[in-house]
């Protein structure tokens, strides 16, 4: 069995006060529909290049630059951009964390619990009662998944 912290209370309110002042730091009014997605621009890595070098160029040679173009702001969306990649690079590390330790968690509850399945089952075609009216009820819950298949093809049988 592993050993894993519990949350307290406490600490589930604190994790989720967090998330509402990260969530309270963060612009609400840009919410982009499907298709706007699709249809803007993405930056990523290769065309980070790009706007470096034609960022570069703006400050170096503002007279190249047209009217209607704010190299500061510009400037500024990058930095912000940038620190965006990082801190949702941040995020996904802990969204990761959190996925194996679930993972893990239920796993282990679904190794014990089918341990007691199938110890009901055993018990049950032993004779013991209290144990057929356990493995009835768990028998409706327990196919599921990869064991689905199994246990349907043997109760057509």
């Amino acid at each position: 069995m592993i050993n894993i912290r519990t949350f307290s209370m406490s600490d589930v309110a604190i994790i989720m006060q967090n998330f509402s002042g990260i969530k309270m730091m963060l612009p609400n009014h840009v919410k982009l529909k499907p298709h706007e997605r699709r249809s803007m621009f993405k930056l990523n890595s290769k065309k980070q290049a790009f706007v470096e070098a034609a960022l570069k160029f703006m400050q170096t040679k503002p007279d190249t630059v047209p009217h209607h173009i704010n190299v500061t702001t510009c400037n500024n969306y990058l930095q912000l951009y940038l620190q965006y990649v990082e801190l949702i690079a941040e995020l996904e590390k802990i969204k990761r964390l959190m996925e194996d330790v679930k993972l893990q968690l239920g796993s282990e509850v679904m190794n014990m619990t089918k341990s007691y399945f199938h110890n009901a089952r055993f018990a049950s075609q032993s004779g013991v009662k209290t144990s057929e009216t356990i493995y009835q009820q768990l028998k409706k819950n327990y196919a599921v998944g990869r064991n689905s298949k199994k246990i349907n093809a043997k109760e057509s049988l």
